[in-house]
């Protein structure tokens, strides 16, 4: 019924640009209008006897691209610049300083546990199965770490990078409390082991695939340790030709465009390429007695 009012509204506006026709230029005017009239009515004719499969396919088409075009324009409202929260310094005096970077050294040589959630601790040792030897060598040589303010609070917390140990997981940060003298874990307790950090509050990573692509990933973490922007980026090259996927807010795995993919990755990309740098064991506890 939908079409056959949609064909009649056709036939009634081509009527009409038939009879202007004949009032402008006659009756030339007129088969010429009739003409492209009757060509219309029959594209409506040839859309009415179209089959289901086909019109659903066009309408699965259409679906998609609406869901590329929103995942674009959320990923273009994301805010990928280089951040860094400032120390409070009325707060974070010297001597605050050395009680901080103390604990810090602490937990890393196993003097003092790191508390979790529901009154859980650990001994940072625990992370690996390996002798003592092994994990200091690790701990003061292989290990990168970033002293800044990660959820803004206007203190510093200690972020931990294990290179490639996978079972290390991803960023470990830590969090002083001076109230009680300990230190907690801060957000979750297991990364993807390729996560960076990128800047305060932000992390992310690059990995090849292995499958003839790169993965690309960024999270951004608020002040409690929840992750409130998971973004999933893939390039895709090992095909007849190259393929852009974007996740998002629920949407997995979103083909766009090549042209689409630069524009909402440049400041993605621009970002990571400017990621803060992590500094050795002995730089950061380098005001102090190492045990």
């Amino acid at each position: 019924m939908e079409i056959f009012v949609r064909n009649i509204r056709r036939l009634a506006r081509y009527f009409f640009l038939v009879f202007a026709g004949f009032l402008l230029t006659g009756c030339a005017g007129r088969a010429q209008q009739a003409v492209s009239a009757s060509e219309e009515v029959k594209n409506a004719e040839s859309y009415e006897t179209e089959s289901s499969e086909d019109v659903e396919m066009k309408s699965e088409n259409m679906k998609e691209e609406v869901i590329a075009e929103f995942v674009c324009k959320r990923l273009q409202a994301v805010d990928f610049t280089i951040k860094e929260y400032p120390i409070d310094k009325e707060i974070y005096t010297e001597e605050l300083d050395r009680e901080y970077k103390r604990a810090f050294s602490q937990v890393l040589n196993n003097q003092i546990p790191i508390q979790y959630e529901y009154g859980e601790e650990a001994y940072f040792i625990e992370i690996w199965a390996e002798s003592k030897r092994s994990y200091y060598e690790k701990i003061k040589e292989n290990f990168l770490y970033y002293y800044l303010d990660f959820d803004g609070d206007g203190l510093p917390e200690l972020v931990i990078k294990s290179p490639g140990d996978v079972n290390f997981g991803g960023p470990r940060i830590l969090k002083y409390n001076a109230d009680n003298s300990k230190v907690y874990n801060f957000g979750e307790h297991w990364r993807f082991p390729k996560l960076e950090l990128l800047c305060s509050g932000k992390l992310y990573c690059e990995d090849g695939t292995g499958a003839g692509g790169i993965r690309y990933e960024y999270q951004e973490i608020d002040s409690l340790g929840k992750i409130v922007i998971d973004v999933g980026l893939y390039h895709w090259y090992g095909l007849e030709k190259d393929s852009y996927e974007i996740s998002i807010d629920g949407f997995e795995n979103v083909e766009v465009d090549k042209e689409s993919w630069d524009s909402v990755t440049k400041d993605f990309f621009e970002a990571k390429d400017n990621a803060v740098k992590g500094i050795t064991y002995d730089e950061l506890f380098s005001d102090m007695e190492h045990p």
